[in-house]
């Protein structure tokens, strides 16, 4: 095996090892042997690497099961920080997490809804100033997450790059991790919440779709766990769907103007006539989606009375359920899976 592969094979092994203790810390030595199927040598280089660049940190001994007691490992708290943010239309707010999980800092970034070039301004900011040294917080950022509001339309989700030659329009996500230098991950509020549900609590639910119902009404498909994706996007804007009656299996995101003309339009719909022109639609997608669950959630009045319209119409499959929604928690559980998904670029091997 040459050098760069022993290499990559040390720097796998050390971010295994470091995710055991993520997930299960404190936890010893022996416990992530035995879990991990690594042999007692691999684990304890991997932890001398983690303990050296102080990732980690001996904490206590623990229970003994005959011998010296084990001593216990846990991610160090202070290492390093991750920020989630939650982009809504009343206005962006920020939350800061160590690497316990612990939320240890929060703010309002701004009070208004805020789009484009603006957003980025707004929360490229906050991570700089973190990263810069003016807050009393990790200025090491391992991740950032942004949970948008799943009505907002994808237009307001990009920014201007602009040269003296051409521009360019870049999603929010992009330019924040070139700005900023950080991994950044963006989900859909509500739909996230629904799909933590499914993964945690039902298990069983492989085929279902998502519809949000907000300012805007879009919808998500699962066929066999795996989201089908509407060209680049998992997110099908069935808006105009939703007005003609008709879902034709693609859905293209409007432009501006034709966006807000449909959005005063969807406002004028009372909780019945959404819920009938809603069915008609979930009975077109079922020809190209044969989903067996649709779950309803999003921002409107008379939701309940919308879900249980919809749900007369169908009297087997899909079953039509009421989305729950998101709590406190779901910055926290956002903020977990991306320090997870972040552990091999922790790691540095020499």
């Amino acid at each position: 095996m040459d050098k760069k592969s022993l290499k990559d094979v040390k720097r796998n092994n050390t971010a295994k090892v470091l995710e055991y203790i993520l997930k299960q810390g404190p936890v010893s030595r022996i416990e992530i042997a035995e879990q991990s199927r690594f042999s007692p040598s691999t684990v304890s280089m991997a932890v001398s690497l983690l303990l050296k660049d102080g990732m980690v940190e001996e904490v206590r001994e623990g229970v003994s099961t005959g011998g010296r007691k084990p001593i216990l490992l846990q991610m160090k708290e202070d290492y390093g920080c991750i920020i989630t943010v939650s982009v809504l239309r009343n206005g962006v707010n920020a939350e800061v997490f160590d690497l316990s999980g612990k939320r240890i800092a929060e703010r309002t970034l701004i009070s208004r809804y805020t789009s484009g070039n603006r957003l980025l301004k707004v929360i490229g900011g906050f991570v700089q100033e973190i990263q810069n040294g003016k807050t009393e917080l990790p200025t090491r950022i391992i991740g950032l997450g942004l949970l948008c509001q799943d009505d907002l339309p994808e237009y307001d989700l990009m920014t201007e790059f602009s040269t003296s030659l051409s521009s360019d329009l870049i999603r929010l996500e992009t330019a924040l991790a070139t700005r900023c230098g950080v991994p950044v991950k963006k989900e859909l509020l509500n739909r996230y919440n629904l799909n933590y549900y499914l993964k945690t609590a039902d298990a069983s639910c492989t085929d279902y779709a998502y519809v949000n119902i907000g300012e805007r009404i879009t919808a998500s498909f699962v066929l066999n766990r795996k989201m089908i994706h509407n060209s680049k996007d998992s997110i099908f804007d069935i808006s105009s769907a939703v007005l003609s009656g008709s879902f034709a299996g693609y859905e293209n995101n409007p432009g501006g103007s034709m966006a807000i003309a449909q959005e005063t339009a969807l406002k004028s719909f009372s909780a019945d006539k959404l819920a009938e022109k809603l069915t008609q639609v979930i009975k077109s997608a079922l020809l190209f989606f044969p989903v067996k669950d649709v779950f309803i959630g999003g921002q409107v009045e008379g939701l309940e009375q919308v879900v249980e319209k919809i749900s007369q119409n169908f009297a087997f499959q899909p079953v039509i359920r009421k989305a729950g929604e998101p709590g406190k928690q779901i910055c926290d559980i956002f903020a977990r899976q991306i320090l997870w998904e972040n552990c091999y670029a922790l790691i540095e091997v020499n």
